[in-house]
């Protein structure tokens, strides 16, 4: 599955103005950009956990390698991934009912996932791969 079609799911769901939609598309818009990330990922040689740590592992690697527009999308992540969750799991949280906010969830995952898209070469991919190695050399010294 292309986790792009969630992109059109959301998109749908804007259709009708109620706090249900508003919360799903928060959801739909996070997994969307997390998910391309997690091609991204494996396609330039990472294993990526099929659990909730791939979650982590996508954020660190994303904002230690050294690139800042990847750094950038990391954080835009991040910030989508705390919404995602309140929108999931914090029924009290009127924010994340507001169309209006839903609206910025979708854009900003799609600009997400502009700059993802931005990596697919070979050569983007390499450029990548080696600011998350550098990283991952980094840390293992330390430890």
């Amino acid at each position: 599955m292309n986790p792009r079609d969630f992109l059109q799911i959301a998109n749908d769901l804007l259709r009708s103005d109620n706090p249900a939609n508003s919360r799903t598309v928060f959801n739909r818009s996070y997994y969307a950009a997390y998910n391309v990330c997690v091609d991204l990922l494996k396609g330039a040689g990472f294993k990526i956990y099929e659990s909730a740590a791939g979650h982590g592992q996508v954020n660190n690697y994303l904002g230690n390698c050294g690139i800042r527009d990847l750094e950038e999308a990391q954080m835009k992540l991040a910030n989508l991934m705390s919404q995602r969750i309140k929108a999931d799991y914090r029924m009290h949280e009127p924010s994340v009912e507001k169309i209006i906010n839903a609206k910025k969830a979708l854009k900003t995952s799609e600009n997400i996932i502009q700059i993802f898209d931005s990596y697919v070469s070979n050569s983007e991919k390499k450029k990548m791969a080696k600011g998350i190695n550098d990283y991952l050399k980094k840390i293992h010294s330390a430890s």
